[in-house]
C-alpha cells in the first residue's frame, strides 16, 4: 500500500513540474518587451510648479492635516492650536470652528458621506 502511494505521489509531482514548465513557457511568450525599453520610450514629466491659489486664515499654530470632502467643496483642517476648522474651499470662508479638548491633534478626515469629521 505504501509503495502504491509513493508511486502516485511521484506521478503527481511530475505532473506538477510539467504544469509549471507549461505556465512558464506561456508567460514567456507574452513578454514582448522589457521594462527598460518601455522607460526609454517615455517622455519625461514636466516638473510641477506648486503655488498658493487660496490662503485659508484662521489657525494660530501649525496645521498638521487637511482632508477634502467627497463633494470637493469643503475641507477640514486640524491644527496644533486645538481647533478643527471646516472650510468652504471655494469661498475661503469658515463653515465650522470646533474647539477640541486637546491641542495634540495630528490628523483629521471626512467620512465618506461627508456628514461627519473625525480627528485624532
Amino acid at each position: 500500500v505504501f509503495a502504491i502511494m509513493q508511486g502516485n505521489i511521484s506521478a503527481v509531482r511530475k505532473e506538477i513540474e510539467g504544469l509549471k514548465d507549461s505556465i512558464s513557457k506561456q508567460m514567456y511568450a507574452f513578454e514582448d518587451t522589457t521594462l527598460m525599453e518601455v522607460v526609454a520610450e517615455r517622455q519625461p514629466h514636466p516638473k510641477p510648479n506648486p503655488r498658493a491659489r487660496k490662503l485659508l486664515k484662521g489657525h494660530f499654530a501649525k496645521v498638521y492635516a487637511m482632508h477634502w470632502s467627497e463633494d470637493k467643496k469643503h475641507v477640514v483642517s486640524a491644527s496644533q492650536d486645538g481647533k478643527l476648522i471646516v472650510w468652504n474651499g471655494m469661498t475661503e470662508n469658515k463653515v465650522h470652528a470646533i474647539p477640541l479638548r486637546s491641542s495634540w491633534v495630528m490628523t483629521c478626515a471626512y467620512s465618506p458621506s461627508g456628514n461627519l469629521v473625525a480627528c485624532g
